[in-house]
């Protein structure tokens, strides 16, 4: 009996099992399809570098979850897909930046940027002129012109006459007056700004834009190439010639035209930062500040916070709780908050330090002006904001030290500094290793503190690029890329590899540090 009634169930178990591959199939199938159309589009803009990465990606995707010997890799494909395009992607992108020259003079490939010098036009002197006369079509207009031998045309579509964009409108040529009520003649000094942005298109193709007040003039063609890499500019005559060394159309006396473009320059941003003198001793004072920063915020919040709960884990101290819930407190407010309002306390014209520096002692502090008041001023508003972070630490640190250590070592007569460097501090030090280690990443990277306190200032004396006297390697990377007359994006990511070391530098050591304290918990 119990035979007979297994039969049944397993044509149905079969079609189970066929629906499930088929919703399964479907599914893949129609991402797939969805990436290889994303795929295409990028191929269609020319980014053929994200198009073969996203092939690759839709390749492995279908691969993962149609085969069965790929089954255990759909548990982690996600991470890795996140890994990859989230920070793989991104280090390689900034580190294939850093051998070019680009910046905001040199943002288009060599093509985009001769197309962009061949696609301009410019009315020449004794143009043929059309006369400009305005059509109401209900609630729109029609443009209406006259050549000098009396030809007619009109425009094929009526326009609202409320564009912000350039735009092309083609004209059907007529052989009498439309009938269209022509638009008051004030209408040409209303729509005037809106009329200079749209550019007609005669039936045999010509090309024509406002040249005056009530004329359209027949357009050319501004530049022209002689031949490969060599443009001539038809209204002055000037010729300029692509130099793919400096990424510039220049002309013969060396000056350049822009748009520039975009071309590798192999290690030259990478000898620039260690060879030029301007460059390199801001380069050293800023990373040399860099890291005291990290050490000692690392440093003086560690004391700071082992200290204090090291205080308030004394018994005899009545209200321990509420000390304890007073020097969390300044943790529970958002950072950059805080950081705002020791702007406002550190101003140096009208903040509430140097006025009490004034009323007490009779003298202020360039906490803006000078480098070292500066640093100073960062340093201890970023102790204010690190203890709390490293006294909760310490604190559940403390609570796993058995106080029969501390008995026992009453008994041989030693004090509290003996216990604190021979019993408190070789207990936690390991297992906060890791931390403190993540603690100094997290400072070396403090672009936030930086940039709402002082935003770098002030800047450093004959340095060129300009640097701040504050400024920590993230924020010149920054100010490099993003601020100033030039900004440099490969000059901004050349600096940042500097910091993608020193990371990876640090991970080492956090992982050594993790495997020792994991190693001593077995």
């Amino acid at each position: 009996m119990a035979n007979a009634n297994a039969i049944p169930m397993v044509p149905e178990a079969q079609a189970q099992e066929r629906w499930k591959l088929v919703v399964q199939y479907g599914f893949v199938s129609v991402l797939s399809v969805f990436f290889l159309y994303i795929t295409f589009l990028m191929y269609a803009k020319g980014e053929m570098l994200f198009a073969g990465v996203m092939l690759i990606f839709t390749c492995a995707f279908a691969f993962v979850f149609t085969s069965d010997r790929a089954y255990v890799w759909r548990y982690i494909f996600p991470s890795l897909v996140g890994v990859s395009f989230f920070i793989l992607l991104p280090i390689m992108y900034t580190l294939g930046l850093t051998f070019t020259n680009k910046s905001n003079l040199h943002l288009l490939a060599y093509s985009q940027a001769e197309n962009y010098f061949l696609q301009q036009t410019y009315i020449a002197e004794g143009s043929t002129s059309f006369g400009l006369t305005i059509y109401e079509d209900g609630d729109m207009f029609r443009l209406g012109l006259e050549s000098n031998d009396g030809s007619l045309y009109l425009s094929s579509k009526a326009l609202p006459l409320d564009n912000t964009e350039k735009m092309v409108v083609s004209l059907n040529q007529i052989l009498s007056e439309p009938t269209l009520e022509e638009a008051e003649r004030k209408a040409i000094i209303t729509y005037r700004q809106p009329l200079a942005d749209i550019e007609l298109e005669l039936p045999d193709g010509t090309m024509l834009a406002k040249s005056k007040l009530r004329e359209y003039s027949e357009m050319y063609p501004l530049w022209l190439e002689r031949s490969n890499g060599v443009l001539e500019n038809q209204e002055t005559g000037v010729v300029v010639t692509a130099n793919h060394e400096t990424g510039f159309f220049e002309k013969e006396d060396g000056e350049y035209v822009s748009p520039g473009f975009q071309v590798n320059i192999g290690l030259d941003n990478y000898i620039r930062v260690v060879t030029d003198s301007d460059m390199l001793k801001p380069f050293i004072s800023i990373f040399t500040w860099t890291i005291f920063f990290s050490l000692f915020s690392v440093a003086a919040t560690f004391m700071i916070g082992i200290t204090l709960a090291s205080f308030v884990q004394w018994e005899p101290i009545k209200g321990r709780g509420i000390y304890q819930l007073l020097l969390i407190l300044p943790y529970s407010v958002p950072g950059f908050i805080l950081m705002l309002i020791f702007k406002a306390l550190f101003n140096q014209n009208f903040g509430q330090i140097n006025h009490a520096l004034d009323v007490l002692f009779q003298f202020q502090v360039a906490w803006d002006t000078d480098i070292t008041m500066s640093k100073t001023k960062i340093l201890l508003v970023n102790l204010y904001l690190g203890y709390p972070y490293m006294f909760i630490l310490c604190l559940g640190m403390l609570q796993s030290i058995p106080k029969d250590l501390y008995e026992a070592s009453s008994l041989e007569g030693a004090n509290p500094l003996v216990n604190f460097f021979k019993i408190t501090l070789p207990l936690i030090i390991k297992p906060l290793l890791p931390l403190l280690i993540a603690s100094f990443a997290f400072n070396f990277n403090n672009f936030v503190l930086i940039q709402l306190l002082t935003k770098g200032q002030p800047l450093m004396l004959a340095s060129n690029p300009p640097a701040g006297g504050t400024d920590l390697l993230v924020n010149y990377s920054y100010r490099l890329a993003f601020l100033g007359d030039t900004q440099d994006y490969a000059l901004g990511a050349t600096i940042s590899t500097f910091i993608f070391v020193m990371i990876g530098i640090m991970a080492v050591f956090y992982l050594k540090a993790l495997k020792v304290e994991i190693g001593n918990q077995k």
